[in-house]
């Protein structure tokens, strides 16, 4: 299924009519779903039929039909991409240039031992 080319209110009524799909194949009754989530068969109706409701409606319809699992997705952390992991970690050195106070040592005599000039 691609998401992204469908509307807002199409995707909406698919998850409606999968969670009806859920209540039917339970084989619980629209009252019974309504009052073990605490909502108004109204809008359980239209969370069903239209794909309207509140994610709180959702969340409650989910937790009455015994399939709030299905949420466990949206509820793990997000990790970041190995690409993305790459990027935050910055330039890695690849070799060794040497002893840093060996060479800064070196540099200094050579700076002393050179002639100086009135210039």
């Amino acid at each position: 299924m691609r998401l992204r080319v469908q509307s807002d209110q199409v995707l909406g009524a698919t998850i409606g009519a999968h969670l009806q799909t859920l209540r039917l194949k339970r084989n619980i009754s629209l009252e019974t779903v309504a009052e073990n989530a605490g909502i108004s068969r109204q809008t359980l109706h239209l969370l069903l039929n239209q794909g309207k409701g509140t994610l709180i409606n959702l969340i409650a319809v989910l937790r009455a039909l015994g399939e709030l699992e299905r949420l466990s997705s949206l509820l793990e952390d997000v990790m970041p991409s190995p690409l993305q992991i790459v990027r935050m970690e910055g330039k890695k050195r690849r070799r060794a240039s040497g002893r840093r106070g060996a060479s800064d040592e070196a540099g200094a005599a050579r700076s002393s031992k050179k002639p100086s000039s009135d210039w």
